[in-house]
């Protein structure tokens, strides 16, 4: 059964905690007693760009980020409404780029000895 965890977010035992419709692709799966895996549903599991960051509630009460698939760097959130709009927006960004090809590498004749 669904619990509420705040104004956008859903806890479910059996899936995590999910963000409602607005935010739909997005997941925190839970690995231990306040740390989660924040997962994109729109990739693959068996991928490793499906992780997006991995999450931790610190004794302050704010959520740490540390971002893995999208983004450098850790960032700290107030809410997990706040994480989940942020990763949106990372994943929007890295999306809006597109796939990046390899710069080629020049050719160079064999050596003549």
């Amino acid at each position: 059964m669904p619990v509420e965890t705040g104004p956008r977010t859903v806890m479910n035992e059996t899936e995590g905690i999910m963000p409602r419709t607005d935010i739909h692709q997005l997941v925190l799966l839970p690995l231990a007693d306040r740390c989660w895996r924040l997962c994109d549903q729109g990739v693959a599991r068996t991928e490793a760009t499906s992780v997006v960051a991995y999450v931790e509630l610190l004794d302050d009460g704010t959520y740490e980020a540390v971002w893995v698939s999208v983004g450098l760097g850790s960032a700290r959130f107030t809410t997990l409404e706040g994480l989940f709009r942020a990763a949106v927006q990372m994943l929007e960004q890295c999306r809006s780029l597109g796939a990046l090809k390899p710069a080629p590498i020049p050719h160079r004749p064999p050596a003549h000895a």
